[in-house]
């Protein structure tokens, strides 16, 4: 199977996109994104990455997620998303974000 997009999400700054490919029954997730930095002389530079696949989506993340504006989330995985995003309700930085 191809890479499918499972969720996009970003922030003031920068973004990723957060991928996912089952093979023979098992998925994978990884994100790829892109963010902005200052150099020296306050030139804002911006950055691609990606991480490595994990068996895991919650794994696959961005440590901050949770307080990112998620735009766009696979049907399947909408679910998975919303009961790990209940759990961070409260906690510092916490907005009312809807996954639609």
């Amino acid at each position: 199977m191809d890479k499918i997009i499972i969720a996009e999400m970003g922030v003031e700054g920068g973004g990723c996109t957060v991928y996912g490919r089952q093979t023979d029954g098992v998925w994978s997730f990884w994100q790829e994104g892109s963010s902005m930095d200052l150099d020296e002389n306050d030139d804002e530079i911006w950055r691609q990455w990606s991480s490595e696949p994990v068996p895991e989506l919650l794994a696959a993340l961005p440590d901050i997620w949770w307080m990112m504006h998620i735009y766009n989330v696979h049907p399947e995985f909408v679910s998975q998303l919303r009961q790990a995003h209940a759990q961070y309700r409260g906690k510092r930085g916490w907005r009312e974000w809807q996954i639609d």
